[in-house]
């Protein structure tokens, strides 16, 4: 089990740059950690931005993509073998709005119109919910297949629904890089490999580690 620190051109929030899942990850130019995930990346921006994490979303199945995405990028998709989707909607940010795992999907509000488009995407359940009483259940929190960490004020019947949506046995709260509550901005994962901003503390890493990381893993 790999867990590592990292900034991006000296940045922490390093959830805003990639997009890292179990069968693959695209990450903007010149990130350096790619070798923490031994999967399938792509590089690129998307959007005409290098804030690939706040514009994408996924699961092993499929990337969802903005509207907004550039035919290049799209060329950059398709040459690594990435499987995406477009989302029609004049929401782009997709990382901010949506959170899930291999088994399953929660979605803001914001994206009510294109629920199924995006269950028929990534091929899980999707159910329609709010973290912590906002609209951008995907910034706050971070979900593989073993668990889920949310925003510090995720109230517990938030917390029940998430973890019913994405059908996982864990489900705590927690902060990343020093106290931000808005986890996903700070952590890239899948059930391997875990890569989290150069702010985060001990006490951070000891709630990743109770909640994402399987206990008979060797860390």
């Amino acid at each position: 089990m790999k867990i590592e620190k990292y900034s991006y051109e000296g940045d922490p929030n390093i959830g805003f740059y990639a997009t890292v899942t179990s069968r693959y990850a695209v990450y903007p130019y010149n990130f350096q950690k790619k070798d923490v995930f031994e999967i399938e990346n792509a590089v690129t921006r998307i959007a005409g931005t290098q804030l690939v994490g706040l514009f994408t979303a996924g699961n092993e199945n499929c990337l969802l993509v903005p509207k907004s995405i550039k035919e290049i990028e799209e060329k950059k998709l398709e040459k690594a073998g990435i499987p995406y989707q477009i989302i029609e909607s004049r929401q782009n940010a997709l990382g901010n709005l949506i959170i899930c795992n291999d088994k399953g999907a929660l979605i803001s509000e914001k994206l009510e119109e294109n629920k199924k488009e995006i269950q028929e995407a990534l091929q899980v359940p999707v159910k329609t919910g709010k973290i912590a009483g906002t609209t951008n259940p995907g910034v706050s929190g971070k979900a593989n297949n073993n668990g889920v960490l949310l925003h510090r004020a995720a109230t517990e019947k938030e917390a029940e629904k998430t973890k019913e949506a994405l059908k996982v046995e864990k489900v705590d709260i927690g902060t990343i890089n020093m106290g931000s509550p808005y986890i996903s901005s700070g952590i890239l994962c899948n059930d391997k490999s875990f890569l989290v901003g150069e702010d985060t503390t001990g006490p951070e890493l000891g709630r990743i580690d109770q909640v994402l990381i399987p206990k008979n893993s060797d860390n």
